[in-house]
């Protein structure tokens, strides 16, 4: 498993490097309009080693997790001034429009560098699964699942989910997943005539994602053999392709599932295609939990997902705008119910993903960056006092009304905004510590 090493200097990495770019965000943009900055700090706590120029204070601090900077003027928040008197806040308080572009600077920050983040990676090249981009053309049904209680098909082409647009099989996979196992209407097309289906998803995973039981198109090529597995010991190679299970025509990688599942312990006859030539192979299956296996691995095919500058910065753009409307769509179910919790990650969570990326490479790293980056840009302009979308709120209202609030009364919306947090910060560790038992004991139980 990924070590604890690995996965804290991960986090710490990617944490420390996007709220560093966020709070960069609100210091360039205090400079702009002319506010001070008294401290831009590069981790919490006691000040280990620094510099003055200026008036800024830059630091290093014992916490490396993150950072902040201390703007003045800027009202009762993580930046004001310690020990400031209530008269001599609402004195030194920045007019409204520029309190308003400071804060909102720090979340524009994380989605610019969520661009800048994703067009390295698409500059640099990503193996990705070729079908991921495709249009979503059912290949597979699972048999026991909603969708072919439904009457959905292989070969119907799915055009919406619950009213959106569905363009790719990456389109298809996130909606559903996100669905949780709230009913949704799947709409497809199939011999040019379109039929909708209501379908209830099933919640699968540690996660609790939805499936529907959906599957593209996947040949019954041999991409990936376990080690020690009886379809190795059989003599089967990579690239050999199955066409039937003791005479049984096999079309798609499922039908082998179908085909050899029920069938622990048991010798099999596979034909298989090699070099051109047809062969016959006898395996004698494994039993993993009462289910007949081989040890084929069901890999999609990949590809290499490399573009020029230009290409790679508006492929990047799109990306982060589509990935902004998936984000605030699984935002939104989430406040009405129809997203589990359990789908949020928490720091135990993206520690564990996060030296995952890292042990697969640079790329993948720098992938993560982007697409947490994204997600913090978001979640700091939702209105939740504490955040920057919450000071953003209480400057709407103010502009409003054309006064501010108290000192008093705008510490009270903080400290409540705080709780708030702190309870939403109890939820998702949680729910990561949850996810984190369910994944050792699968792991236990697959590798004993």
């Amino acid at each position: 498993m990924i070590s604890f090493l690995t996965s804290a200097f991960a986090f710490i990495l990617v944490l420390g490097v996007l709220v560093v770019l966020h709070e960069a965000g609100h210091f360039l943009m205090a400079r702009a309009v002319g506010a001070q900055v008294d401290v831009f700090s590069v981790g919490f706590g006691k000040r280990l080693w620094g510099f003055t120029r200026g008036d800024t204070d830059y630091r290093v601090s014992l916490i490396p997790l993150g950072g902040y900077v201390r703007i003045l003027g800027l009202g009762p928040d993580e930046s004001t001034v310690v020990g400031s008197t209530e008269d001599e806040l609402e004195d030194d308080l920045l007019p409204r429009w520029k309190r308003a572009l400071i804060l909102l600077a720090g979340p524009v920050a994380n989605v610019i560098a969520a661009i800048g983040f994703l067009w390295i990676v698409f500059m640099l090249g990503m193996q990705v699964s070729a079908y991921l981009s495709e249009l979503p053309v059912i290949g597979w049904v699972s048999p026991d699942m909603p969708a072919a209680a439904a009457g959905i098909e292989a070969g119907d082409q799915v055009l919406s989910i619950d009213g959106h647009k569905v363009k790719t099989w990456n389109d298809l996979e996130t909606m559903v997943a996100t669905s949780g196992d709230h009913p949704i209407v799947i709409e497809v097309e199939r011999d040019g005539a379109v039929r909708t289906e209501k379908v209830t998803p099933e919640r699968v995973g540690p996660s609790g994602f939805g499936d529907v039981g959906l599957r593209p198109s996947l040949a019954p090529v041999v991409r990936g053999l376990l080690g020690g597995s009886a379809a190795a010991a059989a003599g089967l190679k990579i690239g050999d392709r199955i066409t039937a299970v003791d005479g049984e025509p096999v079309s798609q990688f499922y039908d082998l599932v179908r085909l050899i599942e029920p069938r622990p312990k048991e010798t099999i006859t596979l034909d298989v295609e090699r070099d051109g030539r047809t062969l016959q192979v006898e395996v004698t299956t494994q039993d993993l939990g009462g289910k007949g296996k081989i040890g084929i691995r069901m890999d999609f095919p990949t590809e290499m997902r490399q573009l020029g500058v230009s290409e790679a910065l508006v492929t990047a753009s799109q990306q982060t705008v589509d990935m902004t409307v998936q984000t605030l769509r699984v935002i939104g179910r989430l406040v009405v119910g129809r997203t589990p919790m359990s789908q949020i990650s928490g720091p135990i969570e993206i520690a564990r993903i996060s030296g995952e990326a890292a042990e697969k490479g640079i790329r993948p790293l720098i992938l993560l960056l982007g697409i947490i980056s994204l997600q913090l840009g978001i979640f700091n302009v939702l209105p939740i006092p504490v955040l920057d979308g919450g000071h953003l709120a209480i400057i709407a209202v103010e502009s409003v009304i054309r006064r501010d609030f108290s000192l008093k009364v705008k510490e009270r919306v903080l400290e409540v905004g705080f709780y708030l947090l702190m309870l939403l910060v109890v939820v998702v560790v949680a729910n990561d510590m949850l996810k984190f038992q369910k994944v050792s004991a699968l792991f236990d139980r697959i590798f004993g």
